[in-house]
């Protein structure tokens, strides 16, 4: 199952919103009952299931989730259609598109919530030490 659980009601008040607001730089604000993630000048409308779902990545950086943790952390037992999930991701990634992280699909296993900026530079570095090997 999952390690980690989510019994907040509202997430825009919940402790565990500071991870997001750690590792991605961005605020997690509710006004009028609606959720927004704030990114400098940028505020973008959310879900609560969005931000469940950004809170379990943070907190699962650089691990492979599978998509039944997730659907058990965000959704806490409630019935999930089909299209759930793959929508979810669609709105995660979206609110993550201007951040330097990225969530990676390992087909039939999960994903990966990573830092792309250091994966890049981790393969730079990879491909400059070859070639100092090969020259």
């Amino acid at each position: 199952m999952y390690d980690i659980e989510c019994r907040k009601i509202s997430c825009a008040f919940c402790r565990e919103v500071q991870a997001i607001e750690h590792v991605l730089g961005i605020s997690v604000r509710s006004c009028e009952g609606k959720l927004f993630i704030v990114l400098g000048e940028k505020r973008m409308g959310c879900s609560q299931n969005a931000v469940r779902a950004l809170c379990y990545f943070c907190q699962k950086k650089d691990y492979l989730v599978s998509k039944s943790d997730i659907e058990a952390y965000v959704w806490q037992g409630g019935v999930v259609g089909m299209s759930s999930l793959p929508v979810l991701m669609h709105e995660v990634r979206r609110l993550i598109r201007h951040s330097r992280f990225e969530i990676v699909t390992i087909r039939n296993k999960g994903f990966v919530f990573h830092d792309a900026k250091q994966k890049r530079l981790l393969e730079q570095s990879r491909v400059i030490h070859q070639q100092a090997v090969n020259t």
